[in-house]
C-alpha cells in the first residue's frame, strides 16, 4: 500500500472521527481539528472525502492481505488457515477497536453504493481465501465433507462479525479476543471430521 506517514495519520484520524462520531461527523473541519491542522492542509493528502473514505478501505484491504500472504507462506493445515485467518480478526479488532467500529457500520457504506463495492470485493478475497481453505480441508478428510463450503465459510466468518457487533456495541465489555478464540474453536469442534 502506498501511503505516507502523513495519510496515515490523517486516515487513522478519520476513523476515530466515524467510529466516535458517526460518518455525517466526518468533515475537514472536525477532522482538521482532531489533527490540530488547517482544513486546507488536508487536501494536500486527499482530494476529497470520498478519496479518504477510499484509503480507509484499502488500508483495511491491505491488513486482510498481509495476513494471507502471511498464511499462505506458513505449512499449516486447513484447519489452522482457519484458526490464523479468524483469529488474525480478532486479534486486528481488539487491537483497533475503531477500525472494527468503521468497518463493521452500515452508516458507513449506505452513504455511497461505491463503498459498499469496494467492500464487497474485500469481502470477497476472504470468501475465495477461506473457501480454498475448506475445500482443502474436505478434500484431506480433515473437514466433514457433507457441509456446503459456502455455508461453513457463513458460519466462521457471520459468527466472527456477531461477536465483534456484540463487543462494539457493549464497548469492549469482554475480552475479543478470548471469546473469540473458544468460539472459533467451538466452529472447528462442529466442522472438523472425528478422529
Amino acid at each position: 500500500m502506498d501511503i505516507t506517514k502523513r495519510q496515515m495519520e490523517i486516515v487513522q484520524a478519520a476513523i476515530q472521527v466515524i467510529a466516535r462520531q458517526g460518518y455525517e461527523k466526518l468533515t475537514t473541519k472536525n477532522l482538521a481539528n482532531s489533527l490540530g491542522v488547517t482544513d486546507a492542509s488536508l487536501y494536500r493528502h486527499f482530494d476529497s472525502k470520498k478519496d479518504l473514505i477510499k484509503m480507509i478501505l484499502c488500508y483495511f484491504e491491505h491488513l486482510s492481505c498481509e495476513v494471507i500472504q502471511q498464511i499462505r507462506e506458513q505449512s499449516l493445515s486447513p484447519l489452522d488457515r482457519i484458526r490464523r485467518f479468524v483469529n488474525n480478526r480478532y486479534e486486528m479488532f481488539a487491537r483497533e477497536p475503531d477500525l472494527a467500529m468503521v468497518m463493521f457500520s452500515e452508516e458507513f457504506f449506505k452513504n455511497d453504493p461505491s463503498y459498499a463495492e469496494y467492500f464487497q470485493g474485500i469481502m470477497h478475497i476472504h470468501r475465495d481465501e477461506v473457501l480454498g481453505y475448506i475445500m482443502e480441508g474436505q478434500h484431506s478428510g480433515s473437514i466433514r465433507s457433507d457441509l456446503n463450503p459456502l455455508h461453513v465459510f457463513r458460519i466462521v466468518v457471520g459468527s466472527m462479525r456477531l461477536l465483534v457487533t456484540q463487543w462494539n456495541l457493549t464497548k469492549g465489555a469482554f475480552d475479543l479476543l478470548g471469546e473469540g478464540k473458544l468460539m472459533t474453536e467451538t466452529i472447528i469442534r462442529l466442522i472438523e471430521v472425528e478422529k
